[in-house]
């Protein structure tokens, strides 16, 4: 079943994913950080960028560091192949924590508080800060945690992580800066996303 908008930006979130300056659930503050050049005509008062029925800027930059990250087309958009990637990705880390943590966890794909809990348990376990994020590090430990529970501590990885991975998050938050300021359009900040891709 796909992903809901929602779906996704919690899977995104869950994972390590950053969504602007407030985060998922924030809103505007005193400094501006509900920009409607960014986000659009919203109520930044009561509106969380979560519950945003479109596709917005900070989301489109989390989805673009996902594809980046697991070697997809990175285009910022949503897609089939994303959505794919993105539930398989929940769906083991869930499998993960089962394993390490021996206790019962749905493998559903979607990143809800059942696994933001067991998140937390393993991070509390590996003195990781407690965040109920999994973010790279903490995905990477769990993976090698539970290959050696299972005795298979070096299945072949169809996808070998870079060796030397570029950490464009700083690019991509200038670029969300450009647009917010209105330097960029909506065409050339994809176009500036595209080319950090290549």
């Amino acid at each position: 079943m796909a992903l809901t908008l929602a779906d996704l930006k919690d899977n995104l979130d869950g994972l390590g994913y950053p969504f602007g300056p407030r985060g998922l659930f924030g809103v505007g503050s005193e400094n501006q950080s509900c920009d409607p050049e960014v986000l659009g005509n919203v109520n930044c008062g009561v509106t969380s960028v979560r519950d945003l029925p479109f596709l917005d800027f900070y989301t489109k930059a989390a989805i673009y560091q996902f594809q980046v990250d697991n070697k997809l087309a990175a285009t910022g958009e949503d897609g089939p192949a994303l959505q794919d990637k993105v539930e398989q990705s929940v769906r083991i880390l869930q499998n993960n924590l089962k394993i390490v943590l021996g206790r019962p966890l749905p493998i559903t794909g979607r990143y809800r508080f059942e696994t933001l809990s067991a998140v937390k348990d393993y991070q509390r376990s590996r003195r990781f800060p407690i965040t109920g994020i999994a973010t790279r590090p903490v995905r990477e430990r769990l993976d090698l945690d539970a290959r050696n529970i299972v005795g298979n501590p070096n299945p072949p990885n169809p996808n070998p992580p870079n060796p030397n991975p570029i950490d464009i998050r700083p690019q991509l938050r200038f670029l969300i800066e450009q647009r917010k300021r209105g330097v960029l359009t909506e065409l050339q900040f994809i176009d500036e996303l595209t080319r950090l891709a290549s």
